[in-house]
C-alpha cells in the first residue's frame, strides 16, 4: 500500500495478474539494452518512416507511432506496424511519461520480435507502477504510469 493524504492506493502482483491476464515470472528474462538505437540509421530499420524531428532526447514521440497505426489497404510493413503498437502501448499506457514520449532504448524489445513474447512484461509494468507511486508519495507529484489497475482504499 501507498498512503496518501486522502487515501490508500494499492496493486498486489496476484491482482495485477488477474486483472491484466499478464504473468509475473520468477525469472523475468531481460533485454539488453545499448546505445544502437540512439542513432537514426538503426531505428529506421525497425521504423521505416521516422524522422529526427519525431526523436527528441533520446526519446520517440507517441504521436509518430500513432502514425503506422492508420488503416491502409497498401501497408506491406505489417511488422513495422507491430512493433509500432507495442511501443504505442508501452509509452502510452504501460510506462507513462508527462511528455508523451517513449524512450528509444526500448526499441531493443520489440527488435526480434520472437523474443518478445518471452520477456515478463507484466513485472516490468508493475515495477513501474510501484516506482510511481513511490515518487508520486515522496515528491507530492502526480501518478504516472499504468494507473488503471489501482484500487483506492
Amino acid at each position: 500500500m501507498f498512503l496518501f493524504p486522502c487515501a490508500e492506493i494499492g496493486v498486489t502482483p496476484l491482482d495485477f495478474q488477474m486483472l491484466t491476464s499478464l504473468s509475473i515470472s520468477r525469472y523475468p528474462t531481460q533485454v539488453s539494452y545499448d546505445d544502437t538505437w540512439s542513432i537514426l540509421s538503426n531505428v529506421r530499420q525497425l521504423l521505416p518512416n521516422i524522422e529526427s524531428s519525431n526523436i527528441k532526447s533520446g526519446n520517440i514521440n507517441i504521436s509518430h507511432l500513432r502514425t503506422y497505426l492508420t488503416i491502409a489497404a497498401d501497408r506491406d510493413d505489417d511488422i513495422a506496424i507491430i512493433r509500432a503498437f507495442i511501443l504505442f502501448m508501452m509509452g502510452h499506457l504501460w510506462f507513462q511519461t508527462a511528455n508523451d514520449t517513449i524512450m528509444l532504448r526500448y526499441l531493443a524489445a520489440v527488435a526480434n520480435l520472437g523474443e518478445a513474447a518471452q520477456y515478463d512484461w507484466g513485472f516490468a509494468i508493475l515495477t513501474s507502477l510501484y516506482h510511481s507511486l513511490d515518487t508520486a508519495v515522496m515528491t507530492g507529484g502526480t501518478i504516472t504510469r499504468f494507473s488503471q489497475l489501482l484500487e483506492v482504499h
